[in-house]
């Protein structure tokens, strides 16, 4: 079968681009593993990057169309501001499921769900077939423009794109829900142990016991004081020295997000299976932890975990631009923008126990070729395998700024084919006229 676009992953990059492509008249396929589309967004992690540390808007578009749908089924609290992530929009994960699946449907988007990628076919440089495996058969499919949402860029490495990969990658996490936690015992506490919020040097800024007694939601992190008294009882042995959770919209529900697997890379599958194993038993851990030593959570339950390891660095294409941290020091933005970067560079340390947050002012842009291959011409990406230099990194890899990578990736492609051109031959300027049409944002 023959489509003008193909996107390899169902998740934060793929869902806006097969969307955006499918809506400007493209014959579009998704090619999605699992039996939803979402991917992370479906764990119940908030998503990020929607709002920047001045307070500037900085996704709209597609991403921000997400939200809105989500609010009129109050599967969202919209966007909150945060001391530590600038933003935090809490959604309801079974929501987003739906709304997913909604909004593909209305947009003309071909989906192929239970998929693995199996295998890419390339001539002359390009790449020609994409071949699926789909609960016991081989399903491929042919296409104008492909598009890699894996996350670890997949495809591209089977289509011999170049790419770089740290020999050192941030830990990846799962995380989990917990249900019938009293918020106002944990807050009693606070009141009386405002140095269990404080922050180490490492996050480059500080949070006040106050922005938990004014916000709808928020993100703690802290409890150092009772790792210190669970390890000297023996009951904790996690790589982490912060208890990090997110207060949900459904009352009393709390996302955790403190498990860490160090040296594993996620585009390797059996350090996935053995990332999956160690977290798991971590879960276990967290649980006891929360109910022995966390006030509020006494009487708590374990109400779910994400359907998969959620990772934070793999490969990154090598493509026709390359976003580095030199993009830092002016809080650049530059002409050939096509979405906007609004969180801080946020980098998990491999091999320890610590998190390092810089924050970042203002939204710095990200250029349209980030988003196209170096050298295999009708290859785009669109998410956390984007062309960004490893020190600048941690600013773009969230789930907000994937979304908005996706729909500049699936418009951009779908103007390459309308013009019969390659990707890197699009007029970024009419791109960017065409996103803003859109009602996505490329200026502050």
């Amino acid at each position: 079968m023959y489509y003008d676009v193909i996107v390899v992953g169902g998740g934060p990059g793929g869902l806006p681009t097969a969307i955006a492509a499918a809506r400007a008249g493209m014959k579009t396929l998704v090619i999605e593993r699992s039996s939803a589309l979402g991917g992370l967004a479906i764990s119940g992690l908030p998503l990020l990057g929607y709002v920047d540390r001045a307070g500037n808007h900085v996704l709209g578009g597609i991403p921000q169309e997400f939200v809105d749908r989500m609010e009129k089924v109050n599967g969202t609290l919209g966007h909150v501001r945060c001391p530590i992530h600038n933003s935090l929009t809490i959604i309801n994960p079974n929501w987003f499921r739906v709304t997913a699946f909604e909004m593909c449907e209305e947009a003309g988007v071909d989906v192929l769900l239970y998929s693995e990628l199996m295998d890419v076919q390339t001539e002359e440089g390009k790449i020609t077939r994409v071949t699926a495996f789909c609960r016991g058969e081989k399903r491929s499919f042919e296409a104008k423009i492909v598009i890699d949402a894996t996350g670890d860029a997949c495809v591209a490495a089977l289509a011999g794109a170049w790419y770089e990969k740290n020999e050192k990658l941030m830990p990846p996490s799962l995380t989990f829900m917990i249900g019938n936690v009293k918020i106002g015992e944990f807050l009693d506490y606070l009141e009386k142990h405002p140095e269990s919020a404080e922050l180490p040097d490492t996050y480059g800024m500080k949070q006040t016991k106050e922005q938990f007694f004014d916000s709808v939601a928020f993100t703690f992190t802290g409890f150092a004081e009772l790792i210190e008294k669970a390890r000297e009882n023996g009951d904790y042995k996690l790589p982490r020295d912060r208890i990090i959770f997110m207060k949900m919209g459904e009352p009393g529900q709390v996302m955790v997000n403190t498990t860490r697997v160090n040296d594993v890379d996620t585009s390797d599958l059996d350090d996935v299976i053995r990332g999956e194993f160690a977290c798991h038993k971590q879960v276990k851990e967290l649980m006891h932890f929360f109910k022995t030593y966390a006030p509020g959570f006494e009487d708590c339950f374990l109400a779910s975990i994400s359907p998969c390891l959620g990772s934070r660095e793999s490969r990154r294409i090598v493509g026709e631009k390359t976003l580095t941290g030199e993009a830092l020091e002016n809080c650049d933005i530059p002409p050939d923008t096509v979405v906007l970067a609004g969180y801080n560079v946020d980098v998990h340390v491999p091999g320890t126990e610590r998190l390092s947050l810089q924050p970042v002012r203002h939204a710095i842009g990200i250029p349209y070729g980030c988003l196209v291959s170096k050298n295999v011409p009708n290859l785009m990406v669109a998410g956390r395998c984007a062309s960004v230099a490893s020190d600048i990194y941690g600013l773009t890899r969230i789930m907000g700024t994937c979304m908005g990578m996706g729909e500049a990736a699936g418009t951009a492609a779908a103007m390459a084919v309308e013009q019969g051109v390659m990707p890197k031959d699009v007029d970024v300027r009419k791109l960017r006229e065409r996103i803003v049409k859109n009602g996505g944002i490329v200026k502050l």
